[in-house]
Parts: C-alpha cells; sequence; structure tokens
C-alpha cells in the first residue's frame, strides 16, 4: 500500500518504530517559499506565521528597491511518490518462515506439440509380387493387363498368367492370339466351315469356333458335304498342269483329263511352240487387308461363268489360298493360254 488517508497511518505501516516519522502534506504548499509544511509527532501544536502587520495609512512613496524575497527560479519538482527508505532501526523479531519448496523448482514441463499424431496407416504395406497378367474391370467389362498390383486373392483363385493369351482365353475376352479353329464363312455366296484365325473375336463370345468341320457344319446347321471330284486347270510347281481332285464350284472343271487339256492346251504341253500373246497391262487396284488376309490376285469366273478372270482383292475364299498369285499375268496365265 502506498498511499493513506493520513500521515499516521503511513508511519505506523513503515515506520511503527521510528518516533521522529516525519508526515509530510503535498497537497499544501507555502506559496511564498515553495516549501512543503511539514508536522512531527514530538510537536503538540502546529507551527504558524506571524500575522500580516496593518497597512500604514499612507502609501509609501515608491516601491522598494528589491523586492522581500527572490522568487525561486522554477517550479518546485513533484515529490517522489515513495516514501524515504530509511532502514528500520530494529530487526524483524523473527526470521521468515522456511521456503514452501526446499530446493529449486525442477526444470518446467515442455511445451505439448501444436498438432496431433498422425493417423495410423489404413493399409499395412504389402510385399511386392510378380509381374503377371491378371483380368481388372474396365468400363461395363474386363481386360487383361500386365503387372504387380493385383489384389493378393488372386494368385489363390489362379487368376494370374504368364502370358496375355492365357489371360484372355481363360476370362472370354477379346484379346491374345487366337487358336486355329473352324468357323462359319462366307464363299462365293455360300456359307460354309473353313479353318483358320480368321474369325472375328465376336465368334468367341458367340461360341462359333469349333474343332473340327463337321461339329462346325452340325453347329451352324450347314451342308459340309464333300466336294466332287473333277479335272481342272491349276498351277502344280510354276508349271500349268491338268490335275484330279476335289474342285470348288466356282472354278471350271471337267469329267476328263482330255476335256481339261483341250480347253486349256498349256496345262497339257505337247510341243515346244511357243505362242506369245500380246495383253494390255492390268493396272493394280487399291486393296486394304481385311479379316487377316492380304491382297493377292486370284482366279474366278468371269460373268458368264465360262472362263476364268483373275481379280485382285483380299476376300479371297480360303478354297483359293494355294491359288494366290503377286501379279496379274501369272494368275492369268495359270488358268488361260497366254
Amino acid at each position: 500500500q502506498l498511499f493513506f488517508e493520513t500521515g499516521e497511518e503511513c508511519c505506523e505501516k513503515y515506520y511503527s518504530s521510528d518516533p521522529n516519522c516525519e508526515k509530510i502534506d503535498i497537497n499544501n504548499m507555502n506559496q511564498n517559499s515553495g516549501a512543503l509544511t511539514t508536522t512531527t509527532t514530538t510537536t503538540t501544536t502546529a507551527a504558524t506565521t506571524p500575522a500580516t502587520p496593518q497597512p500604514s495609512r499612507k502609501p509609501t512613496p515608491g516601491p522598494t528597491a528589491k523586492p522581500s524575497n527572490q522568487p525561486i527560479p522554477g517550479p518546485t519538482p513533484k515529490p517522489s511518490m515513495q516514501p524515504t527508505p530509511n532502514p528500520t532501526k530494529q530487526p524483524i523479531p523473527e526470521p521468515t518462515p522456511k521456503p514452501t519448496i526446499p530446493g529449486p523448482t525442477p526444470e518446467p514441463t515442455l511445451q505439448p506439440t501444436k498438432f496431433p499424431t498422425k493417423s495410423p496407416t489404413r493399409k499395412p504395406t504389402l510385399p511386392p509380387q510378380d509381374v503377371k497378367w491378371y483380368p481388372r474391370s474396365s468400363g461395363s467389362g474386363k481386360e487383361c493387363v500386365q503387372g504387380g498390383d493385383y489384389p493378393p486373392s488372386f494368385p489363390l483363385n489362379g487368376w494370374v498368367y504368364e502370358t496375355e493369351t492365357d489371360c484372355c482365353k481363360a476370362w472370354q475376352l477379346n484379346c491374345g492370339d487366337k487358336d486355329v479353329k473352324w468357323y462359319p464363312a462366307s464363299s462365293n455366296g455360300q456359307n460354309v466351315c473353313v479353318e483358320g484365325t480368321g474369325y472375328s473375336w465376336s465368334f468367341v463370345s458367340n461360341g462359333w469356333l469349333f474343332n473340327s468341320e463337321e461339329s462346325c457344319c452340325d453347329g451352324m446347321n450347314l451342308d459340309c458335304t464333300p466336294l466332287p471330284e473333277k479335272w481342272y486347270p491349276t498351277v502344280v510347281n510354276g508349271e500349268k498342269a491338268c490335275i484330279f481332285g476335289e474342285v470348288e464350284s466356282y472354278l471350271t472343271s471337267f469329267d476328263s483329263k482330255g476335256e481339261c487339256c483341250a480347253a486349256y492346251p498349256l496345262a497339257c504341253p505337247t510341243t515346244t511352240t511357243t505362242t506369245t500373246t500380246t495383253r494390255p497391262a492390268v493396272v493394280t487396284p487399291p486393296c486394304q487387308p481385311s479379316g487377316g488376309k492380304g491382297c493377292h490376285w486370284w482366279p474366278t469366273l468371269d460373268d458368264e461363268m465360262e472362263n476364268v478372270k483373275c481379280v485382285y482383292s483380299s476376300d479371297w475364299p480360303i478354297e483359293a489360298a494355294d491359288m494366290l498369285y503377286s501379279d496379274h499375268d501369272t494368275c492369268y496365265c495359270a488358268f488361260n493360254d497366254c
């Protein structure tokens, strides 16, 4: 406490053992000297200034040479707010009590972390898996992909594969290498069963692939009666010849070799006479491979179904696979007199 209602309270608080405690009232200043009015505890009456004498009846002849008191050069400084730090006359009768803590306080605890620790990982890290082919959802269907990020249950279920083809076959997907199968096809306007890999992927899902010609014909309700055996012109080891065997209906055939040789003398040479026939050059038309088959010259009957002509395309029937040529003249001369 620094402020009191009376000086006695202040002396009693801070200087109770000093009978000469001085009490200073900072609110009562002597207007003439600027000094503070003080009282002591040893006086019983306050000191008073002498009364001002009666003024003279006449004014003084002039001002005094010097004022009675020189004014102070400036206002007095403000008194300090703290009381005079006089030491106590007597020591405190008893020592202060022991401190509550016998020794220094231990080190303060560390501040808590600003953020909580992160949550544990949701799934444990799995060991690396072998790179395999496996099925994966793709849109509304599935596809076979290669990698090692398949679910751990796939090897247990036998759903991982060494090759793309194995995966595609296991899941009946349109990918991988095609197997050689019998399948329905169109040949010169007729539905027949042929063997090969030229089928569409849709044949896999539709169940139109077979292991034999007979099962293909039965499964597709086709007439697979064996072709008749007749004489027909062809090329054997680069030489024209009339041979006997199964022949397609679109090729010219004969009941006897004589009839074949009469129609195609170059297929049955009897002399060494060489006849050269000049024909206009044939321009190879544009063609695009399709159905797994390339573009070739191949024989077929003309519009009158009497003579053999050669066309360039990729839609040749499977039966003409042994009669494909790289140029028109070679194809034409194989079945006509050149």
